[in-house]
């Protein structure tokens, strides 16, 4: 089902039930870029400079598509019943404050794939559904009640309609007639003639004025009439409560919020990013610390599962054969062993937006009958009529992967135990019949993985063992145990399952050494890498090859290069090739590289002298100023890289404590998490950290290690304005977009004098700014504001 702006506020009903019912909730999105050249992931980053990377990133770039998919279990069906829901996100500025601004850069590539997987651009600006972040509606409330209450004590005075010859009679009778109404008559509502909006105006200020405000006031302009009514207790609570500003209901905030509070497991498939970019762009900014962002995540969802770890499990992992990419993933579950494991997975009534599309697949991959041609025939229409890379869509494959890995496995386990139970009483009973030949005392045989019943020639070995056959009860109570492993509600074995919660809370990360994060307690530590080292100094004239020909005698594997003159180099763990064979797969014992420069005594023999060896090393590149590159162990540079990431955010951390201590300019600060009894700002600090400041650790990073990154073909980016509106940093700094050809953002941090007289980065105290958008209202508007 997709939610536009038109039709969200009425959806909103329909949304809460479905979450509030379910069992899970699975999540994915859509963007308009993964990462500039500058964050590329590296193996060697450490998760805490990773998070700093994919940072960035969440502040760079726009989610234009959510997408979240409920999965309810159902007695009736026997089954999950899945409800997607597709919701194209733009940040809107709508309303006066423009509180939803946004200023985002867009990667060419990312834009290519999305309007290749039939992504309407028109549609995201034109139907895309607004939204805020919790600190923007909270300065959204501030903003507006301020301006309320500045409007309020303007109209008391300023727009007061003089007396003259042209309205005295009016106000006289009016006036009269308000008094002998209050006076005399029971009648509930006394009604007024109005012609036009000027005596509408002069009736609100004869109520203000002449009778403290104590009267109800309605305008009928169509009629041409105005409506008094007494004041009670209700009605004033009614007028008091509609002057309070309240934040705008079109907030796809909302829904996340929903979620958070029905404290539902999240699902997502390689979900840091997605995680990121939701923490960023809808719930509020990115801490520069991972342990806070870490803490704040959990405030939010107490349990989140990625399915792209989960896939990693023994019992999995064998059988995704053609990887572990969401459409790889889908494929696989529908086939057996985890289709006709599994639990079953429906489309919910109305919500057919993507039945087609689910029938297709299961089609096409589970049709074991089918031809060669009937089979390519079928993928051919699973690829047109498939919605893959809608948000929505990849919700529900999400989803659906994570209860056909987790039914899976759990069928397994007690497959396994069953067959454990089975051997135990077998055993058993022959000690009964006194046959045991005291095998008993040894290790047990192996078990054996198959699910079926014992054929009958298993049976009638086991008959000339001595072993008692399996009673008709026994074999019934068995098949029903079976049976209800599949057909009962696994929803309880899915959530508390110590072996399933062991793969809960842990995110995969892409192209890392460190293979997961943890969510609730410390990552592991990088253990000691001898087969990697960090080359510094290397001449700007080397090539891969002149590398390889000068390490020849290390048996180096591979060469990854961070900039023109610096380089990882990764020894073979494996014997290398001899006489122009291809290199074994035997184990090889590493000969670590000397730390240190290089020196002239290693260099010389490579291109000095008539040799052979002088000759090829002259041919390959090798000069002598390669005796100044510097070799740095794998250890050495990530503890350095550590201390300096460290170093870096307390910099940033105190600046921005700094700053928000100086600053007068600044009036709302910022509250990074929701809760009840939270004050404004993170605890232990004066108000939120911003992505702005790891924006610094990126670049301090990069400086320290010498990483120019070169733009990758394809990937040129570009800044995009939104006509929306972020809000100002509270620690006074700002980021300005890139312009067309610049690969990254450039960072300015704005003093708070120079905030007082920057107009673009300053943040206008509340009167400065309706001040500086007050406009003439004509009788109409003033009425209107009046009401």
């Amino acid at each position: 089902m997709e939610i536009l702006k038109e039709n969200f506020e009425a959806s909103l009903p329909l949304l809460q039930k479905a979450i509030a019912e379910c069992d899970f909730v699975a999540m994915d999105t859509e963007m308009t870029g993964l990462s500039a050249p500058i964050n590329n992931y590296k193996p060697q980053d450490s998760l805490a400079t990773r998070y700093s990377k994919v940072t960035h990133s969440a502040a760079s770039f726009l989610v234009v598509q959510l997408g979240i998919c409920t999965f309810t279990w159902s007695d009736e069906i026997g089954g999950f019943e899945a409800r997607p829901f597709n919701f194209p996100c733009f940040p809107s500025s709508a309303d006066e404050a423009k509180a939803g601004e946004r200023f985002f850069q867009c990667q060419s590539t990312s834009l290519e794939f999305l309007i290749n997987n039939g992504f309407d651009f028109n549609k995201w600006i034109r139907h895309g559904i607004p939204y805020l972040t919790h600190p923007e509606e909270e300065a959204y409330i501030i903003r507006k009640t301020e301006k309320e209450a500045h409007n309020a004590t303007a109209s008391d005075t300023s727009n007061n309609i003089p007396v003259d010859d042209r309205n005295r009679e009016f106000i006289e009778s009016t006036i009269a007639k308000i008094q002998e109404w209050l006076q005399s008559s029971e009648e509930e509502a006394l009604t007024i003639t109005a012609n036009n909006s000027f005596f509408r105006r002069l009736v609100y200020q004869i109520v203000r004025t002449d009778f403290n405000d104590e009267l109800a006031v309605t305008s009928n302009a169509q009629a041409r009439t105005m409506t008094l009514k007494r004041m009670t207790d209700e009605i004033r609570l009614q007028k008091e409560q509609a002057r309070i500003p309240k934040p705008p209901t079109l907030n796809l905030r909302r829904v996340l919020d929903m979620i958070a509070d029905a404290k539902k497991p999240l699902i997502g498939h390689n979900c840091f990013l997605d995680l990121m970019q939701i923490s960023q762009q809808f719930l509020w900014d990115l801490p520069c610390e991972l342990e806070e962002w870490k803490r704040l995540l959990n405030r939010e969802w107490d349990t989140i599962i990625d399915t792209k770890h989960l896939a990693s499990h023994p019992l999995v992992a064998p059988l995704l054969t053609d990887g572990t990419g969401l459409e790889s993933v889908s494929k696989c579950v529908q086939k057996a062993p985890f289709a006709t494991v599994g639990p079953k997975i429906v489309m919910a009534s109305d919500f057919s937006r993507y039945q087609a599309d689910a029938s297709a697949i299961a089609a096409a991959t589970q049709d074991e009958t089918a031809t060669t041609m009937d089979k390519s025939a079928g993928k051919e229409n699973v690829k047109d009529e498939t919605k893959y890379h809608e948000a929505g869509y990849d919700a529900y494959i999400t989803g659906q992967a994570f209860l056909r890995f987790a039914g899976y496995i759990l069928k397994k386990r007690a497959s396994l135990a069953e067959d454990e139970d089975e051997e135990h009483t077998r055993k058993k009973r022959k000690v009964q019949d006194g046959e045991s030949d005291g095998s008993l005392d040894s290790a047990p045989p192996s078990i054996s993985e198959s699910d079926t019943i014992r054929d009958s020639q298993a049976a009638e070995e086991e008959a000339e063992e001595g072993e008692v056959p399996e009673t008709p009860m026994e074999r019934s109570a068995l098949l029903e145990k079976r049976k209800r492993i599949i057909l009962d509600n696994p929803t309880s074995d899915m959530k508390e399952t110590e072996e399933l919660k062991g793969y809960y809370n842990l995110l995969y990360m892409m192209r890392s050494d460190i293979s997961i994060m943890n969510l609730l307690g410390p990552d592991e530590e990088p253990a000691e890498r001898p087969w990697s080292f960090y080359l510094k100094n290397i001449p700007s004239s080397f090539q891969t090859s002149t590398l390889f020909h000068l390490f020849a005698p290390f048996n180096p594997h591979r060469f990854n290069w961070a900039d023109d003159t610096s380089a990882w180099i990764q020894l073979s763990r494996y014997a290398p090739a001899v006489n122009g064979e291809e290199a074994s797969r035997e184990p090889y014992e590493i000969k670590a590289l000397p730390t240190g420069a290089l020196g002239e005594e290693y260099v010389s023999p490579f291109c000095v002298g008539d040799d052979e060896m002088a000759v090829k090393g002259r041919d390959a590149g090798v000069v002598m100023e390669a005796a100044d590159i510097e070799i740095v162990a794998w250890k050495t540079w990530y503890d350095e890289r550590e201390a300096l990431a460290r170093s870096s955010r307390e910099t940033v951390r105190q600046q921005q404590q700094q700053l928000q201590e100086q600053s007068n300019s600044v009036r709302f600060q910022k509250r990074p998490f929701r809760g009840p009894g939270q004050g404004t700002g993170a605890p232990g600090g004066a108000g939120a950290s911003t992505p702005q400041g790891n924006l610094h650790i990126v670049e301090y990073l990069r400086h320290a290690e010498s990483e120019i990154h070169e733009d990758k073909r394809g990937h040129h980016q570009f800044a995009c304005r939104a006509h929306t509106r972020s809000m100002r940093f509270s620690n006074g700094s700002a980021a300005t977009s890139s312009m067309p050809g610049v690969d990254r953002p450039t960072v300015k941090t704005i003093s708070p004098q120079d905030n007082a007289s920057t107009t673009p980065s300053a943040v206008p105290t509340a009167p400065e700014a309706i001040a500086g958008s007050k406009r003439k209202f004509d009788e109409d508007e003033i009425e209107k504001q009046q009401q």
